[in-house]
């Protein structure tokens, strides 16, 4: 039985990172500096631009992410392979 994605991946890892991330004083003035800097940019080219814009960022952004988690799961799996850990 491979239990290494219910170590990685289950129901309660979002709700956990993000009160990991909210925690983060940095975190939270980056995010407050995005959104203000975001609202400016979009009074400037408009809501509708930007909404394309950002919709068309996050989705990249958020591929990018999965892939260098799944690069980061594969790599944890060797990890515990050349342990001897049966997963």
């Amino acid at each position: 039985m491979n239990l290494l994605p219910s170590l990685f991946l289950n129901d309660t890892i979002d709700a956990e990172l993000e009160s990991f991330c909210t925690s983060d004083p940095e975190f939270i003035a980056a995010k407050q500096a995005f959104y203000k800097t975001a609202h400016e940019i979009a009074e400037q080219i408009g809501f509708d631009v930007f909404d394309a814009f950002e919709r068309s960022f996050h989705t990249y952004m958020y591929r990018t992410a999965d892939l260098y988690y799944l690069f980061g799961l594969g790599f944890r799996q060797e990890v515990l392979q050349s342990m001897g850990v049966d997963g």
